[in-house]
Protein backbone atom coordinates (compact mmCIF):
# COMPACT_ATOMS: atom_id res chain seq x y z
CA UNK A 1 0.00 0.00 0.00
CA UNK A 2 2.82 2.39 0.93
CA UNK A 3 4.67 1.62 -2.30
CA UNK A 4 1.52 2.24 -4.37
CA UNK A 5 0.97 5.59 -2.63
CA UNK A 6 4.61 6.55 -3.20
CA UNK A 7 4.35 5.59 -6.89
CA UNK A 8 1.26 7.74 -7.42
CA UNK A 9 2.71 10.71 -5.51
CA UNK A 10 6.06 10.56 -7.29
CA UNK A 11 4.51 10.16 -10.72
CA UNK A 12 2.23 13.16 -10.22
CA UNK A 13 4.90 15.41 -8.71
CA UNK A 14 7.62 14.41 -11.16
CA UNK A 15 5.42 15.38 -14.10
CA UNK A 16 5.09 19.00 -13.03
CA UNK A 17 7.28 21.48 -14.87
CA UNK A 18 8.88 24.55 -13.42
CA UNK A 19 11.13 26.51 -15.79
CA UNK A 20 13.37 27.45 -12.85
CA UNK A 21 14.27 23.78 -12.40
CA UNK A 22 15.47 23.22 -15.96
CA UNK A 23 19.19 22.62 -15.97
CA UNK A 24 21.44 21.53 -18.78
CA UNK A 25 24.61 23.55 -18.38
CA UNK A 26 26.83 20.83 -19.87
CA UNK A 27 27.98 19.36 -16.57
CA UNK A 28 24.62 17.96 -15.53
CA UNK A 29 23.17 15.04 -17.47
CA UNK A 30 20.88 12.02 -17.40
CA UNK A 31 21.41 9.61 -20.25
CA UNK A 32 20.91 5.96 -21.09
CA UNK A 33 20.30 3.52 -23.90
CA UNK A 34 16.61 2.67 -23.59
CA UNK A 35 15.53 -0.13 -25.89
CA UNK A 36 17.57 0.40 -29.06
CA UNK A 37 17.87 4.20 -28.78
CA UNK A 38 20.32 6.46 -26.93
CA UNK A 39 18.49 9.07 -24.85
CA UNK A 40 19.86 12.30 -23.43
CA UNK A 41 17.40 14.01 -21.12
CA UNK A 42 17.75 17.78 -21.47
CA UNK A 43 15.98 18.72 -18.24
CA UNK A 44 17.63 17.09 -15.24
CA UNK A 45 17.09 17.49 -11.52
CA UNK A 46 17.19 15.64 -8.24
CA UNK A 47 15.27 16.45 -5.09
CA UNK A 48 14.86 15.25 -1.54
CA UNK A 49 11.38 14.13 -0.51
CA UNK A 50 10.19 13.25 3.00
CA UNK A 51 13.13 14.96 4.78
CA UNK A 52 15.72 13.10 2.70
CA UNK A 53 14.30 9.61 3.12
CA UNK A 54 13.41 9.62 -0.60
CA UNK A 55 15.81 10.82 -3.32
CA UNK A 56 14.20 11.38 -6.73
CA UNK A 57 16.27 11.88 -9.90
CA UNK A 58 14.33 12.89 -13.02
CA UNK A 59 14.94 13.86 -16.60
CA UNK A 60 12.76 14.97 -19.51
CA UNK A 61 13.55 15.11 -23.22
CA UNK A 62 12.37 17.72 -25.68
CA UNK A 63 10.03 14.99 -27.02
CA UNK A 64 8.36 14.88 -23.58
CA UNK A 65 9.81 11.52 -22.54
CA UNK A 66 10.39 11.15 -18.78
CA UNK A 67 12.78 8.97 -16.79
CA UNK A 68 12.56 8.94 -13.01
CA UNK A 69 14.58 6.99 -10.43
CA UNK A 70 13.61 7.16 -6.76
CA UNK A 71 15.36 5.55 -3.79
CA UNK A 72 13.14 5.32 -0.72
CA UNK A 73 13.49 4.48 2.97
CA UNK A 74 11.02 5.11 5.76
CA UNK A 75 13.60 5.69 8.52
CA UNK A 76 16.94 6.85 7.10
CA UNK A 77 18.37 9.39 4.67
CA UNK A 78 19.50 7.94 1.32
CA UNK A 79 23.34 7.63 1.30
CA UNK A 80 25.95 6.98 -1.40
CA UNK A 81 25.84 3.28 -2.26
CA UNK A 82 24.63 0.48 -4.52
CA UNK A 83 20.96 -0.48 -4.66
CA UNK A 84 19.00 -3.22 -6.44
CA UNK A 85 15.29 -3.92 -6.54
CA UNK A 86 15.14 -6.96 -4.31
CA UNK A 87 18.22 -6.67 -2.10
CA UNK A 88 18.14 -7.13 1.68
CA UNK A 89 18.45 -3.43 2.48
CA UNK A 90 15.61 -1.27 3.82
CA UNK A 91 15.94 0.91 0.69
CA UNK A 92 13.42 0.46 -2.13
CA UNK A 93 13.80 1.63 -5.73
CA UNK A 94 11.10 2.85 -8.06
CA UNK A 95 12.07 3.61 -11.65
CA UNK A 96 9.68 4.84 -14.33
CA UNK A 97 9.95 5.68 -18.01
CA UNK A 98 7.04 7.43 -19.78
CA UNK A 99 6.55 8.37 -23.42
CA UNK A 100 3.82 8.85 -25.99
CA UNK A 101 3.31 6.30 -28.75
CA UNK A 102 0.79 7.80 -31.13
CA UNK A 103 -2.03 9.00 -28.89
CA UNK A 104 -1.30 6.49 -26.09
CA UNK A 105 1.01 7.07 -23.14
CA UNK A 106 3.30 4.15 -22.31
CA UNK A 107 4.39 3.77 -18.67
CA UNK A 108 7.19 1.32 -17.90
CA UNK A 109 8.20 0.69 -14.27
CA UNK A 110 10.50 -1.32 -12.06
CA UNK A 111 9.79 -1.62 -8.34
CA UNK A 112 10.44 -3.93 -5.43
CA UNK A 113 8.51 -7.18 -4.91
CA UNK A 114 6.59 -7.43 -8.17
CA UNK A 115 5.70 -10.64 -10.03
CA UNK A 116 6.95 -9.25 -13.35
CA UNK A 117 10.42 -9.64 -14.83
CA UNK A 118 11.59 -6.18 -13.81
CA UNK A 119 15.11 -5.47 -12.56
CA UNK A 120 17.03 -2.34 -11.66
CA UNK A 121 20.49 -1.51 -10.35
CA UNK A 122 21.50 1.94 -9.15
CA UNK A 123 24.85 3.15 -7.90
CA UNK A 124 25.08 6.57 -6.29
CA UNK A 125 28.81 7.27 -6.45
CA UNK A 126 28.98 10.92 -5.30
CA UNK A 127 26.61 13.17 -3.43
CA UNK A 128 26.82 16.65 -1.95
CA UNK A 129 24.25 19.20 -0.90
CA UNK A 130 24.31 20.55 -4.48
CA UNK A 131 24.39 17.48 -6.75
CA UNK A 132 24.26 13.68 -7.04
CA UNK A 133 26.14 11.40 -9.48
CA UNK A 134 25.90 7.76 -10.42
CA UNK A 135 24.98 5.07 -12.90
CA UNK A 136 22.08 2.68 -13.48
CA UNK A 137 20.66 -0.12 -15.63
CA UNK A 138 17.66 -2.40 -15.62
CA UNK A 139 14.56 -3.85 -17.20
CA UNK A 140 11.34 -1.86 -16.88
CA UNK A 141 7.94 -3.42 -17.56
CA UNK A 142 4.34 -2.75 -18.35
CA UNK A 143 2.35 -5.32 -16.40
CA UNK A 144 -1.24 -6.21 -15.72
CA UNK A 145 -2.24 -8.58 -12.95
CA UNK A 146 0.27 -11.45 -13.06
CA UNK A 147 1.16 -10.82 -16.71
CA UNK A 148 4.15 -8.93 -18.12
CA UNK A 149 2.79 -7.15 -21.19
CA UNK A 150 5.95 -5.44 -22.42
CA UNK A 151 9.56 -4.90 -21.30
CA UNK A 152 12.21 -2.34 -22.17
CA UNK A 153 15.92 -2.57 -21.34
CA UNK A 154 17.81 0.38 -19.85
CA UNK A 155 21.60 0.17 -20.33
CA UNK A 156 24.67 2.31 -19.65
CA UNK A 157 22.69 4.89 -17.70
CA UNK A 158 24.52 7.73 -16.00
CA UNK A 159 23.55 10.92 -14.23
CA UNK A 160 24.94 14.05 -12.62
CA UNK A 161 21.97 16.02 -11.39
CA UNK A 162 21.59 19.24 -9.40
CA UNK A 163 19.69 18.75 -6.15
CA UNK A 164 16.79 21.17 -5.74
CA UNK A 165 14.39 21.32 -2.81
Amino acid sequence: MLLALALITLTITSCSKDDNETNNDGNYHLKAKIGTKEHTFNEVRARWIDNGNFLEITGRTSNNEWLSITVMNEAARVPVGKYTLDDDTPFSILSTYHFMEGSAQKNFTASRQTVWGDAFELEISKMSSAHVEGKFSGVLVIGSGLTTLETITVENGSFNAPIKD
